[in-house]
């Protein structure tokens, strides 16, 4: 079994998934193509015995399957799977996490072929709103969830998701295919019917679980496009992405965009409240195989480990990659018309760097592009974090801003030096991701070197447990005209903590001070006040140019007889 193995992952990557492809589903090894269904029968589906592989097999075991399952073979002149006369034979396949390492390696061994396929015109020229109307069945889900409370759906291709990919389960150790089916899916509210097109890859999945009571079914994850994926905990709806990996986001040369290529989703079993999903991801530079232990509740978790295989020298690799909307917020509107208040996926990110300190960043949606970078040693903690939980503040029955969750990233491990960058690129519409959040190494991977790096992301709210100091809530600015020809002109910051010790301390407000300290300009009237309508402490200060510089670096904190009280506000700030 190990050398047939070995021999199925030695072939091209490529040629497997072309021939796959224009056969209508796509194999690994010789495991059985399944056939969606309901999902008792396919839930009570027996486990079978794998025959050993010999060169040219006389006969080998056929997986024993419910009556209402159908077997298919791929082969364009195979025979009807109900001709007794000629029988379809199917070897099973073990699944072993280290196929999926060693496929990543071999694969950045060989040159890389571009994953993206055209699409047939009428799914090509589909629009988001029409492309949302392809719903899968929920009747022919796969798994059980009487058994385990997960459920699997599939995504069809079309409109911008162009890379067919592999979706195969993992039932009882064996590696079992989802070949393509359009009886899956219903096309009646996107104007299509499944005659419209040739047979397709599926790209992507979602996984569904009674997150809100036990009778409900609600979506706990999906991978779709990229190597993106969204995660919801308990009360929590769909909002920011996470990524796989980014390469050169940003960068002078242009973004690199990886893909996942390939899944392998492991069956939970009776009583599991954890689900496994194992990834093939691929780009020009670099190619990876990906562990998500899923764990879903109130704040649903995934753990990940990346082993990462580079073909050619990467310049910037982001690590653990958050995606986020800010259009914009309380602090600044600019010349949006719009009825809302505020529109945004995350408002802020929140990073817990080596040394032990909070630092709280305010989102933007800048004129230009910004970037700003958070040098650190074995960071503890970052994330894109929506803290605005007041649905007033939003007035969106549609996107339910209020309700979105947070992403918070947990390193496992040392991750050595480097820095937290945050990439804020101006944005003219909500319907653009124009927040990116990630880790960047020191050490730039090399043409021929490996890298494996382990962390958790957690669907928070607020972020409310990470830490007990006090948070900071809200960021407004005002500019302050000057009166006379002697005055300076400057921006008034208004900025509201709450949480922690603060009311504790705030029966002693006057003892209470603000540190604050600009790399550039001049701090004037400070004012630090209880705030009896929002909850906690107010801080005003005043920032004056009084020189040529551009910007300048601002940070506030609270403090009471040099105890620290609240995190680190931190704003870069364009005079």
């Amino acid at each position: 079994m190990t050398q047939h193995l070995q021999q199925r992952a030695a072939l091209s990557l490529n040629h497997v998934l072309l021939v796959a492809f224009a056969a209508g589903t796509i194999l690994f090894g010789m495991s059985l193509p399944l056939r969606a269904q309901d999902s008792g029968s396919l839930a009570n589906t027996p486990a079978k015995e794998a025959a050993p592989v010999q060169p040219a097999p006389s006969a080998a075991s056929v997986p024993a399957i419910s009556s209402d399952e159908t077997i298919t073979d791929p082969r364009p002149d195979a025979a009807p799977a109900n001709d007794v006369q000629s029988p379809t034979v199917f070897v099973p396949v073990a699944f072993d996490p280290a196929m999926v390492v060693d496929r990543a390696r071999m694969l950045a061994q060989q040159p890389f072929e571009d994953p993206h396929r055209e699409l047939p015109d009428v799914l090509a020229n589909l629009s988001t709103d029409e492309y949302e109307q392809i719903r899968f069945k929920s009747q022919r889900a796969f798994f059980n969830p009487a058994n385990s409370g997960f459920s699997l759906e599939l995504f069809h291709p079309g409109n911008m998701y162009d890379v067919p990919v592999a979706i195969n389960l993992v039932r009882n150790g064996e590696i079992q295919v989802i070949p393509y089916s359009a009886g899956l899916f219903d096309f009646a509210n996107a104007g299509l019917s499944a005659n419209d097109f040739s047979a397709q890859g599926y790209s992507g999945f979602r996984l569904r679980y009674p997150l809100s009571n036990v009778d409900a079914n609600d979506e706990l994850t999906r991978f779709l496009g990229a190597s993106y994926f969204r995660l919801q905990g308990q009360g929590q709806s769909i909002g920011q992405m996470a990524r796989g990996l980014a390469l050169d986001l940003a960068g002078p040369t242009g973004e690199e965009i990886p893909v996942f290529r390939e899944f392998w989703i492991v069956e939970p079993q009776k009583g599991e409240r954890k689900i496994t999903v194992y990834a093939l991801l691929d780009s020009a530079r670099v190619s990876g195989a990906y562990k998500f232990d899923i764990t879903p509740g109130g704040q649903s978790r995934a753990d990940v480990r990346a082993n990462l295989f580079f073909r050619d020298g990467v310049d910037k690799i982001g690590l653990a990659p958050l995606n986020g909307m800010f259009l914009f917020g309380e602090q600044r509107r600019r010349s949006f018309n719009d009825y809302r208040g505020e529109v945004h996926s995350s408002d802020g990110l929140l990073i817990n760097n080596g040394r032990g300190e909070w630092l709280w960043r305010p989102l933007d949606n800048p004129v230009n592009l910004q970037m700003s970078s958070f040098l650190d040693e074995n960071p503890r903690g970052f994330g894109l974090l929506q803290r605005d939980r007041n649905f007033d503040h939003y007035q969106d029955l549609d996107r339910r801003f209020d309700q979105q969750p947070g992403y918070w990233v947990t390193p496992k491990g040392d991750w050595g030096k480097g820095h937290v960058e945050l990439v804020e690129i101006p944005s003219p519409s909500e319907s653009n991701d124009n927040i990116v959040a990630y880790w960047v190494p020191e050490t730039k991977p090399v043409a021929g070197g490996e890298m494996q790096v382990d962390y958790s992301i957690t669907a928070t709210r607020d972020g409310t447990g990470l830490h007990s100091f006090a948070q900071a809530t809200d960021t407004r600015m005002v500019q302050i005209t000057p009166q006379d020809d002697e005055d300076q002109a400057s921006t008034r910051f208004i900025l509201n903590f709450a949480g922690g010790d603060l009311d504790y301390f705030i029966k002693n407000i006057a003892q209470m001070k603000a540190d604050i300290s600009a790399s550039e300009g001049a701090i004037k009237n400070i004012r630090v006040m209880a705030d009896p309508e929002n909850g906690g402490v107010r801080v005003m200060f005043d920032l004056v140019r009084n020189s040529d510089a551009a910007s300048s670096n601002l940070r506030v904190f609270l403090l009471y007889d040099q105890q620290v009280l609240s995190e680190t506000w931190t704003m870069p700030w364009v005079f």
